[in-house]
């Protein structure tokens, strides 16, 4: 498991996939595009552009909305000249005029392109925006891991697979998709703690929707078996580490609660054991059917078992 401290450079930001549907126009600026947003809450500047400057605090992302734009207008051209110069002398890592306010967008270019601010225009609502913005920032600014392994959603369940190389997690993962379920990634899986208390697992975006099946090379899900087969991002709810069945005995009654720690949170852990000419999908599917029915809080059956064992033999 290799941990990886995030940064994130605003020419990242403005190329990230999650955000293309936004499509950000670079206007001024582009010297300053390796300047860094560190953090993920944006800002209104509507008081900076009245004066106070005091609460523009660094590393966010400034958006220019209509009531900052309709704001300036109301102001003498040198005024606003002057506030505008204010803001972007306190040099955020970019800033983001929405609506298509070309005119708006032209007040600020002068003083980013000489101070190597980023500024971008896009025809979206600001509130469109900031919602977009604020969900991607905080999931590329979580503490970052990457694990080998794949993940899946299996019954709407995100289950990620662990095992040895060679171990049969992409042939199981290829059989699962072939069932029904829905590939995330494979082989290299980058987890995002995000919010504090979910993991959230995809692929590098380079290789999402690959998978590499020995014999077969690489192979494209969606191309194979459809979009519906593949999805870019799913949180873990549990993990299955395959081990050999030869290295050792596996608890058989499943009563032991095993977990793993993933970046600071617990996540629940079966191991299952696999040998040749084992179903590994069908065992991966039932493991995840079992963690469905203890989330739904349906009695264990081998807690059952044993509780009416253990009465039975206490009534002799």
């Amino acid at each position: 498991m290799t941990l990886r401290h995030e940064t994130v450079t605003t020419d990242r930001l403005l190329h990230e996939s999650r955000l293309a549907s936004l499509a950000f126009r670079l206007v001024a600026g582009e010297a300053g595009l390796s300047r860094q947003v560190t953090n993920p809450r944006l800002q209104k500047p509507g008081l900076a552009l009245a004066g106070f400057l005091e609460y523009v605090k660094p590393g966010r992302v400034q958006v220019i909305g209509f009531s900052e734009a309709q704001f300036l207008t109301t102001l003498s051209p040198a005024t606003a000249t002057e506030r505008v110069n204010a803001l972007v002398g306190l040099e955020p890592p970019l800033i983001v005029v929405t609506k298509a306010m070309e005119q708006t967008a032209g007040l600020f270019a002068p003083a980013c392109d000489r101070l190597s601010v980023p500024l971008a225009l896009t025809s979206t609502t600001t509130s469109t925006v900031i919602e977009r913005l604020a969900v991607t920032l905080e999931f590329l600014l979580a503490p970052h891991e990457v694990i080998h392994g794949d993940l899946l959603d299996i019954f709407a369940i995100g289950v990620l697979i662990l095992g040895e190389s060679g171990s049969g997690k992409s042939e199981g993962a290829l059989e699962l998709v072939h069932r029904g379920h829905r590939l995330v990634a494979d082989d290299v899986v980058e987890i995002y703690r995000v919010r504090n208390e979910d993991l959230v697992g995809q692929a590098p975006e380079e290789v999402r929707g690959l998978m590499e099946v020995r014999g077969l090379g690489l192979i494209s899900i969606e191309q194979l078996f459809g979009v519906v087969a593949v999805r870019d991002s799913k949180p873990i709810d549990l993990v299955v580490k395959l081990v050999a069945e030869k290295d050792g005995p596996v608890e058989r009654l499943g009563l032991s609660e095993s977990s793993i720690e993933i970046l600071g949170l617990r996540r629940p852990l079966l191991t299952v054991p696999v040998a040749p000419g084992k179903s590994l999908a069908l065992l991966i599917e039932a493991a995840a059917r079992k963690y469905l029915l203890s989330q739904r809080g349906v009695t264990d059956a081998a807690a059952e078992y044993l509780t009416r064992h253990d009465q039975k033999l206490g009534g002799h």
